[in-house]
């Protein structure tokens, strides 16, 4: 039977599997799966300690809930304001500018990723991952009338 490192276990797409990287709940399964799997039989793992792993279960789908709902809040909020931030796609050498400079309009949630709909001055849209967000301003009341 192979096992698998750690930092080697499958991650969700756009994930990382570098060692020190969020505990997830696919991983915490993994692991929880791989440690009943190889337990010595002759002594298996407490019913206090396997109920105590599942309670852990419980926190990192909390958690991960909990996550997802912030990240939503933080963009919903961002609507409205003038933010900077790196042009998705960005060649060095490309005549347009690097940065994405505008009023956020709405919010996509794709993929499990929120993504900002900015308006620039030329009256183009361009979405930006959350990530991507260099500054965040109040837009200015001349701002908003244009």
């Amino acid at each position: 039977m192979n096992i698998n490192p750690i930092n080697s276990l499958p991650t969700k797409a756009g994930g990382s599997s570098t060692p020190g990287s969020t505990l997830d709940m696919e991983t915490f399964l993994v692991l929880l799966t791989v440690q009943l799997a190889t337990q010595n039989p002759l002594e298996p793992m407490s019913d206090r300690d396997f109920f105590a792993q599942m309670a852990q279960l419980g926190t990192v789908q909390g958690m991960d809930a909990m996550r997802g709902s912030l990240d939503a809040s933080q963009a919903a909020n961002m609507i409205g304001k003038k933010v900077t931030a790196i042009r998705p796609f960005t060649v060095v050498g490309n005549e347009t500018s690097p940065l994405v400079e505008g009023k956020v309009e709405r919010v996509i949630i794709r993929d499990g990723r929120n993504y900002l709909v900015v308006r620039e001055a030329n009256d183009g849209l361009v979405e930006v991952e959350m990530g991507n967000v260099l500054q965040i301003q109040e837009a200015t009341a001349a701002a908003t009338q244009s």
